[in-house]
């Protein structure tokens, strides 16, 4: 009992709002249960809501709490397997059999199925929780089915009357268990340390929250990142090659940023933005099939996932400090503004690439939404990409290295960034390309100039910091 005890409370202390927010859905469902077994039958849909939410979400936080406790060295403990198992128990035993107790007192009708139910939703909480790129899977079949609800009405009723449906509901919850627990409990050898500029978006989510913690990738991903990697690595070999030919300073700028940023090689964007419109062309032609939104979005929302990797830049210059040393004394800069003027103007690559994911983004999808002005669209999201993009790759050179300021950072800059594109859209739209265009360019640009360069001073002027970070 004392492990159940402690694993409960290495789940609230890695997810607090979360247990709070499941427990107090869970006593809110418990009191619209109380009123429906005095009689008020008009509680039975609330309560079985919001304890359907509440065990999605408390089963969520679980298999959230297993990718952190299901390290190597857990295993080294007497019984690990078995204490889980008793865990396990536990948890079927308070959020599968009391509910159902209570759903027997009421005498409520299918009890096998309502069983059955609570089982797979525990199981698909547990699965999203151990990996999240499982509701990548598990979302759009809902949606599929969204569209079509005379059929799923008349499936479900059949269901009802059949006998193999709680069988089909226990395998249901058995295979997400396999897909997502299974994994948890094999015994592998660490993966190399990827890059933290790394551009893939593969690992964002599933970021180490604690140490020693290995991140999780299925065989798509490990694909994809596999032929990142032997992009990043052709590109570096390339750098070496020329450089080797004929030491310029050019040249070796070019070494420094594929050191830098691994990813950002010509084929490793090309690549990124295939598979961002892949995804694009599925979420517009099946998943907003009807037009729910006016086209002029598209930009805003393109400039924002285009700036979405700035913030990864502060995280990725701190955690790189140690292994910045050897780049120091490879470079033997003759003074240290020498060595931050070199890095700082590698990342400043991140610019145009910025600009032209944003503008490549709009175009795409300009072509998906048939905007009535995709010209407009595309001067707009070029002139506001590319202030932004230098004022976020500003603020996050220089800015707050705690995860709290570096949200508020982020958050003014993407809020800044969405409040400029629409009132530029409107003002070249009334104004003309002359005139309007004019004046954003002069205003949105002249602020994004200037705060780099101010950034860039800041950043110039600090010496640099090799110390590897508390945590």
């Amino acid at each position: 009992m004392s492990v159940a005890w402690q694993l409960w409370l290495q789940l609230f202390r890695r997810t607090p709002l979360l247990v709070v927010l499941a427990n107090l859905l869970r006593a809110g469902a418990l009191y619209f249960a109380v009123q429906w077994l005095r009689g008020d039958d008009e509680d039975v849909m609330m309560a079985a809501t919001l304890f359907g939410v509440a065990t999605w979400m408390w089963h969520t936080g679980q298999g959230y709490n297993l990718r952190g406790v299901c390290v190597p060295e857990s295993f080294l403990m007497p019984r690990f397997r078995r204490r889980l198992l008793e865990y396990g128990a536990i948890d079927i035993a308070s959020w599968v059999l009391l509910p159902l107790l209570v759903a027997v007192f009421g005498g409520v009708p299918h009890l096998l199925l309502v069983a059955c139910g609570l089982l797979v939703v525990a199981a698909l909480g547990v699965t999203m929780g151990c990996n999240p790129r499982s509701g990548m899977l598990l979302w759009p079949i809902f949606i599929v089915l969204g569209w079509m609800p005379s059929l799923v009405s008349t499936f479900l009723k059949e269901a009802l009357r059949s006998p193999f449906t709680p069988w089909l509901l226990v395998a249901i919850a058995a295979l997400l268990l396999r897909f997502s627990v299974a994994p948890l409990l094999r015994i592998e050898d660490r993966e190399t340390e990827t890059s933290p500029l790394e551009s893939t978006s593969l690992g964002r989510t599933q970021a180490r929250n604690a140490p020693g913690e290995p991140r999780r990738m299925g065989m798509f991903g490990r694909r994809i990142a596999a032929l990142y990697d032997r992009l990043s690595q052709r590109a570096l070999q390339r750098a070496l090659a020329a450089y080797a030919r004929h030491p310029t300073l050019q040249r070796r700028m070019l070494l420094v940023r594929r050191l830098l940023l691994p990813h950002d090689n010509p084929e490793a964007i090309a690549l990124r933005i295939a598979l961002v419109a892949v995804i694009v062309f599925f979420y517009f032609f099946v998943l907003m099939h009807r037009q729910h939104f006016q086209p002029v979005a598209v930009g805003a929302y393109a400039i924002m996932l285009s700036i979405s990797r700035f913030p990864q830049l502060n995280v990725g210059m701190v955690r790189m400090r140690p292994n910045m040393a050897d780049l120091y004394l490879t470079l033997a800069p003759e003074t240290r503004a020498e060595y931050q003027q070199i890095i700082s103007d590698a990342l400043l690559v991140l610019v145009p690439i910025s600009v032209l994911t944003a503008l490549t983004y709009t175009a795409f999808g300009a072509v998906l939404v048939h905007a009535p002005d995709p010209l407009h669209m595309l001067f707009v999201a070029a002139v506001v990409s590319l202030a932004a993009s230098l004022a976020a790759l500003a603020v996050h050179l220089i800015g707050p290295e705690g995860a709290t300021g570096r949200t508020i950072v982020n958050l003014v800059v993407v809020f800044g960034t969405m409040a400029v594109y629409w009132g530029g859209y409107w003002l070249v739209g009334a104004a003309g390309y002359a005139f309007g265009g004019g004046l954003l360019a002069l205003v949105a640009l002249g602020f994004g100039v200037g705060v780099w360069f101010a950034a860039q001073r800041e950043y110039v002027s600090r010496a640099p910091r090799f110390d590897a970070p508390i945590a």
